[in-house]
């Protein structure tokens, strides 16, 4: 459900779709819910970890919530353009998913019957539009998790800064370390002088050329270090300050690079915040066209402490190889500009983020509950103001949410819109009430609230139907019977692979490939873009591990109404077509896991009618019916008569050649089994 709503996938989305390392927060998500988490601590780490006092790396990693937005590594985009969009798509989805409130709407001009103003949407998204993130190929900023020896390098590096550094260069070099933040991303400069945006992701240089570098916050930062490339042995740059001609800051000299390198100079010292002119030439580049460097980022920074001090080279080897080699699981994460890097939010007249207004500060909409006292205006007060008592269309939302997923429907049917556009609640006193104790009596414990709900008399009623249910109320929406919902993608697969023997119960980690037809990705990047599907038991996880590309989905969880994730879901809508039986039919993997089921019944028993009752009952978890048991033993005797006449059709059901279970009885079994996993009672839940 979660992972609908935070838009999440292992693909960065648009045209190319590349990869993205983003599991870690997967593990943040399924940790966070196992443990009852507070569901407004929940909310607040995911909007606003980062600006908590002290933030750890798991609350770093709950903010990539908002970075499961879309980045497109097209060549020739406009960085700023998609930067924006990624800003967009977090408000919109920050009021869907959490207040189940169509925010959206507003976005290009207000509407008479709205209280939401045109101007309300900017002053909301100037809380997100502060954030560093820019569109980069690399996907900066990225939280960089050392492990093995590298975290005793790390560990050695945070000791010496404790001891010879002061609490700002303790904050300057460790942030850096962890995040690579405040850097100024070269995809940012101008003024270009022979030189441009390579593929519109990096600064190129060539022969003899120059470009320009805006707002560069030089207070109390005498070093320079630089991520770059160089293909020329004399290859030269000059940085100064605040015209071509003004102060000399740097020379560099880095010669023939391999591959990317990290260089350090240190630069004088000079207050306040510059624009810096960046002058290239070398006399080995041949042609005026032809690159001789590029860059990546600039970080300015204080001097790295501790200097002539015993240990101070060892100390510093160590964090330029952090830097440079470190060994380290990087996710994408959200990190605030420091004021001298702050943006103007200004509203976008008609919602063309070219046409930008008048400039708003950070504000909630009027016509809500204000922000609590004291509360500052950046996310980490929005999330205070989310989570606020004062707002009940928080805890609302979640109510509705968690009951949906266990009746099928919400006291609301429309999630994604629980305002005066959607459906009207059918039970509201009810949604009040359990919102209202939600939020006090269980103290956002989701665990609590689940429980009130399947405890319930309404929840555990029979789900059968008779005539005059079904003429008063076809869809249950007053509740006098049980619910009977198809299960999820997710679960369809999971219940297959738990009823077979097959689950691999292993927990957290990178996304799986299990098996898929070959011929479902046709990307135009064919480098890394080949499904690898895995051989070993991680083939047989749970369907949340798998692999989620946006532009190809998983097709058979798509067959069952799972959704693309290139934006927020609040809402999956439950379809029953003949595509989803043939996939159960099929599709390779419900046949292996058939197989496997059939296998093991095969050693409980050699009686057909036992192995029949024994898979039934394991499979759904009720005793089978003499009608149900009498049509699925007539197809086991339709199909072992088939199967004993025809060794190859029993060599292909069955499972390979010369194999132990390759005979017309096993055969006939998983025809069998691969049928009663495909009927109704094994894929609803009642």
């Amino acid at each position: 459900m979660w992972m609908d709503l935070a838009r999440y996938a292992d693909t960065k989305g648009y045209e190319r779709d590349d990869h993205r390392t983003i599991w870690r927060y997967r593990d943040w998500l399924i940790k966070s819910f196992n443990e009852d988490k507070p569901y407004n601590t929940f909310l607040t780490e995911q909007i606003a970890g980062d600006l908590l006092s002290d933030a750890t790396d798991e609350q770093l990693i709950a903010t990539a919530f908002h970075r499961n937005t879309m980045t497109n590594d097209e060549g020739g985009t406009d960085n700023e353009e998609f930067r924006t969009a990624a800003v967009l798509d977090r408000v919109n989805t920050t009021w869907e998913v959490l207040m189940g409130t169509t925010f959206a709407c507003v976005q290009c001009h207000s509407h008479p019957y709205d209280p939401f103003r045109h101007e309300d949407y900017y002053s909301f998204m100037a809380f997100f539009n502060n954030t560093r993130d820019e569109d980069t190929f690399s996907e900066y900023p990225l939280l960089h998790e050392f492990k093995d020896q590298d975290l005793q390098r790390y560990n050695e590096v945070m000791q010496w800064l404790k001891q010879h550094g002061n609490a700002k260069e303790q904050n300057a070099f460790t942030q850096f370390l962890k995040t690579r933040q405040p850097a100024i991303n070269s995809l940012t400069a101008d003024s270009f002088v022979n030189s441009e945006l390579s593929d519109t992701k990096w600064l190129v240089m060539r022969k003899i050329s120059a470009a320009r570098i805006r707002k560069a916050n030089l207070d109390a930062q005498q070093m320079l270090t630089i991520r770059l490339q160089s293909w020329y042995k004399d290859s030269k740059l000059e940085i100064r300050a605040d015209s071509p001609k003004g102060k000399l800051l740097a020379i560099i000299l880095p010669g023939k690079t391999a591959d990317w390198e990290i260089r350090e100079t240190m630069i004088p010292a000079l207050p306040g915040v510059h624009d810096l002119h960046l002058q290239y030439q070398s006399s080995s580049v041949e042609k005026m066209e032809y690159n001789g460097m590029i860059f990546d980022w600039f970080y300015f920074s204080p001097v790295f402490p501790g200097r002539g001090e015993a240990g101070y080279d060892s100390v510093k080897k160590q964090y330029k190889y952090l830097l440079t080699k470190g060994n380290a699981v990087t996710t994408p994460i959200m990190v605030e500009n420091p004021s001298p890097m702050a943006r103007t939010t200004q509203i976008f007249e008609r919602g063309n983020w070219l046409l930008k207004t008048t400039a708003v500060q950070p504000a909630v909409p009027a016509s809500l509950n204000p922000m609590p006292d004291g509360s500052p205006r950046n996310r980490l007060g929005m999330a205070k103001w989310l989570t606020d008592t004062l707002n009940p269309l928080t805890a609302r939302t979640m109510v509705n949410r968690l009951w949906e997923q266990l009746f099928g429907q919400g006291l609301v049917e429309t999630l994604e819109d629980m305002g005066t556009q959607g459906i009207a609640p059918t039970h509201p006193e009810l949604l009040d009430h359990l919102a209202y104790e939600f939020m006090h009596k269980y103290q956002w414990s989701v665990k609590k609230l689940l429980k009130e709900m399947v405890m319930s008399a309404t929840y555990r009623q029979h789900s059968a139907i008779d005539a005059e249910g079904n003429a008063k109320d076809p869809f249950n929406k007053y509740y006098a019977r049980g619910p009977r919902v198809r299960l999820s993608a997710e679960q369809v697969r999971d219940q297959a692979l738990a009823v077979s023997g097959a689950l691999y119960p292993v927990m957290y980690g990178p996304s799986v490939m299990p098996w898929q037809p070959p011929g479902i990705w046709s990307s135009p990047y064919s480098g890394n873009e080949q499904w690898q599907t895995n051989r070993d038991q991680n083939r047989y996880r749970r369907a949340l591990y798998t692999f989620w590309k946006r532009t190809s989905p998983y097709p058979s969880m798509l067959t069952f109404d799972a959704m693309a994730r290139e934006v927020c879901t609040a809402r999956r809508i439950r379809t029953n077509t003949p595509l989803q039986a043939l996939a159960l039919m099929n599709d390779q993997a419900y046949l292996e896991l058939s197989r496997q089921m059939s296998y093991w019944l095969a050693e409980a028993s050699k009686d057909p009618v036992e192995r029949i009752r024994l898979g039934w009952t394991k499979a759904t978890g009720k005793k089978i019916s003499a009608e149900q048991l009498e049509v699925l033993l007539t197809l086991y005797k339709k199909a072992l008569a088939k199967y004993e006449a025809d060794p190859s059709a029993t060599c292909e059901m069955a499972g390979g050649l010369m194999d132990q279970h390759n005979y017309p009885e096993m055969a006939a079994l998983v025809a069998t089994v691969h049928t009663m996993m495909n009927t109704d009672e094994v894929i609803t839940k009642e």
